[in-house]
């Protein structure tokens, strides 16, 4: 009777032994580690744990200074093997995406200099080739760039971006663009680092899709979360971190993977919060919004707002009152304007001057100090850390939201330092109060950036999806603190989020945004 031969699996990347370099410190020492051929890995873990480390020890953005890193896979020709490892984070788009502050995102969106998506995706841009080279695969290299181009198109229903500069996208449009560049080179990995932060329902449905038949049809894949929950149905594989060092790797029905997720899943289920009803929700693109209840002055008045960048119309016609005591929470799919109408209030976007917003009593206009107004205002967003010099610390991050400047200008008071490091202490940053922020992990940039918005017991609170890149644990916690404050009644919070489970439940009012829509041209 013959037998079958058996084959081994076969490698395709592993760490013997390795070592790396952060700056002045060593991180993931002494890690071995393979990863086969036909498996998709998950690295999971808590903040501060090393996980975006390790996805960027493993494409060589950290130096090697102790044992191997051993690539088992033919690049693709013209590339080298760190080239073909294509890495998406979500979460630090001022490195991947952009080289702008939050500011030029308005200011630029009507000029010529602003960068249309499809520059953006354009063969010599994804691929960093000079339009003047010619080589002698260059013909061959663009087909092949385009074949990509028109699958990705269509997988991630790109069509109605490519006329729209990159900066007026949401967040969540801005990362699914993103990702295309990303597939448009020819990888031999990807590499996701928080793939559905800022992602509406039907867009973390969608990606999870893509993710699962990418994996199908053969690209290996490695996704670095906090929310275990998101994981797409093809991985097969995870590798636990915690303080730099792997305590756990193998399959996901491993014991001890399995049971270190379980618990981290029960912990996170026992502590959940269920999300607020709301009474008669509000819906937008209407001439009126009935509002529950009639207390308090008013904060905020929105009266006939309407904002638009050409043809397209991200607000319509939209009247809101938010009055002291109030909080709500700003829902709407992705590109639905709900960041649009934080800046509106805030006084960072242009159009607020051609629209009637009132904050505080006062009418956004000329002559008006936009500081004053935003020392009685906190606020957080994904976008906020690109205003930040590298040599900020954390400390210095915090202070800062005493007078709501980008940086430390000026001493704090000792009553100012105590209350600093009281919120360090409340969200787990005291041993890193002398720390540069972005040496923090981007779940600890975050709650960094909550802490700087609560320092000065703000009587508006803008919280722009607060809980993007935290763990469980610092969620919880984030909305407890939160929920402490609506109940105070001291702080009025408007709320944005796509995940209503994270809304605290002391928020009972419901701002629903609908879909952006275009006019039609004359």
């Amino acid at each position: 009777m013959r037998t079958g031969r058996f084959y081994p699996p076969r490698r395709f990347l592993s760490l013997c032994n390795a070592t790396f370099r952060l700056g002045d410190r060593l991180v993931l020492c002494k890690t071995s580690w393979t990863f086969q051929q036909g498996e998709h890995w998950a690295v999971l873990g808590p903040n501060g744990g090393g996980k975006s480390l390790f996805g960027d020890a493993l494409r060589g953005a950290l130096p090697l200074v102790q044992g191997e890193l051993l690539y088992h896979f033919r690049p693709p020709p013209g590339r080298t093997a760190e080239q073909s490892l294509g890495h998406v984070s979500f979460e630090e788009r001022r490195l991947n995406l952009h080289e702008t502050v939050v500011q030029s995102r308005w200011n630029s969106l009507e000029q010529d200099s602003a960068v249309p998506v499809r520059e953006f995706l354009s063969y010599e841009t994804v691929m960093e080739i000079n339009p003047y080279e010619v080589t002698p695969d260059a013909a061959r290299a663009r087909h092949g760039f385009a074949r990509r181009l028109a699958r990705v198109s269509k997988l991630l229903e790109l069509d109605p971006f490519y006329k729209r500069a990159l900066l007026s996208l949401s967040n969540g449009e801005r990362q699914r663009v993103q990702l295309a560049r990303a597939l448009c080179q020819p990888l031999r990995l990807l590499i996701l680092d928080e793939p559905f932060a800022g992602l509406d329902t039907r867009n973390r449905v969608h990606f999870r899709r893509i993710l699962e038949r990418l994996m199908a049809g053969g690209l290996p894949v490695l996704v670095i979360t906090t929310r275990i929950q998101d994981l797409p149905r093809h991985i097969t594989h995870a590798l636990w971190l915690e303080d730099c060092r792997v305590l756990a790797a193998g399959r996901l029905a491993d014991t001890e993977i399995s049971a270190r997720i379980n618990a981290t899943l029960r912990s996170a289920k026992s502590r959940w919060f269920s999300p607020p009803a709301a009474t008669k929700p509000a819906e937008t693109n209407s001439a009126r919004l009935e509002l529950d209840g009639d207390h308090g002055r008013p904060l905020v008045e929105l009266r006939n707002i309407t904002v638009r960048y050409g043809v397209t119309v991200i607000l319509h016609n939209l009247n809101w009152r938010v009055r002291a005591g109030e909080s709500w929470a700003l829902l709407g799919p992705n590109g639905s304007g709900k960041t649009t109408l934080l800046s509106l209030i805030q006084g960072d976007h242009p159009q607020a001057y051609g629209n009637e917003v009132r904050v505080f009593g006062k009418r956004r206009g000329p002559g008006e100090s936009i500081w004053q107004l935003k020392q009685r205002i906190g606020s957080v967003s994904p976008e906020l850390h690109v205003h930040f010099d590298s040599s900020a610390t954390c400390f210095d991050v915090v202070a800062s939201g005493f007078r709501d400047t980008i940086g430390l200008f000026q001493p704090v008071t000792p009553s100012q330092r105590a209350t600093v490091l009281c919120w360090l202490r409340r969200f787990d940053l005291a041993p890193f109060a002398d720390t540069e922020l972005f040496a923090l992990s981007t779940g600890q940039q975050r709650m960094t950036l909550l802490a700087r918005a609560l320092v000065k017991h703000p009587p508006l609170l803008l919280l722009d999806e607060p809980c993007q890149g935290l763990d469980a644990p610092h969620r919880e916690l984030f909305i407890r603190t939160v929920n402490d404050l609506v109940q105070s009644g001291l702080t009025t919070v408007i709320y944005v989020t796509h995940r209503t489970e994270e809304i605290p439940p002391a928020i009972q009012r419901v701002l629903r945004l609908r879909k952006t829509r275009a006019l039609k041209s004359s």
